[in-house]
């Protein structure tokens, strides 16, 4: 497999993936049906606005949009480096699982749930966020395995300020 290959793969994966995300919060947000449900309504936002995140900045490397481009690289600039996006994908992953879209049980009415229905855990939310844990590893594992699968991509896509090769050039202060 080329890197080239397996970049697209990955880019694809994570827009199918915040794809799963968005859905996640969209049946959360419409599972909710008390007033004090306020935290399912956030984590559901919350988790919303990550997903759009993480597909903007996969859709950014083909369709070229230089204003989202910059404003992602100097806000969210740990996107463009393989081991901060993986722990990225690994905190999404952990808020999939808070996620109560429809089939899940609250544990406050545990008993009434049972009875009333069919109570699946969550699977999509569950699901999604073992597939962004898996990517998170895999990454990771790519990375120390065959580091030059994704050398290239962080050498094209650096932050703001950040110089190509890593060195700083030094003056010396005049005298």
């Amino acid at each position: 497999i080329t890197p080239r290959c397996f970049k697209r793969f990955l880019s694809l994966w994570n827009v199918v993936l915040s794809g799963m995300m968005g859905l996640c919060s969209v049946m959360t947000i419409t599972n909710i049906d008390e007033a004090n449900d306020t935290d399912d309504l956030f984590v559901s936002l919350y988790n919303f606005i990550f997903a759009f995140l993480l597909c903007s900045y996969e859709v950014t490397k083909y369709f070229p949009y230089p204003t989202l481009h910059n404003m992602l690289r100097r806000y969210f600039g740990f996107l463009f480096f393989s081991f901060s996006r993986s722990t990225y994908l690994v905190f999404c992953a952990f808020l999939q699982f808070g996620l109560n879209a429809p089939g899940s049980c609250k544990e406050s009415d545990d008993d009434a749930c049972v009875g009333d229905k069919d109570v699946n855990n969550n699977w999509l939310g569950i699901m999604t966020g073992l597939c962004l844990l898996l990517e998170a590893l895999l990454v990771v594992g790519v990375q120390f395995k065959s580091p030059h699968m994704l050398k290239e991509e962080a050498k094209q896509e650096l932050p703001p300020g950040q110089p190509p090769g890593g060195d700083l050039e030094v003056s010396s202060p005049p005298v």
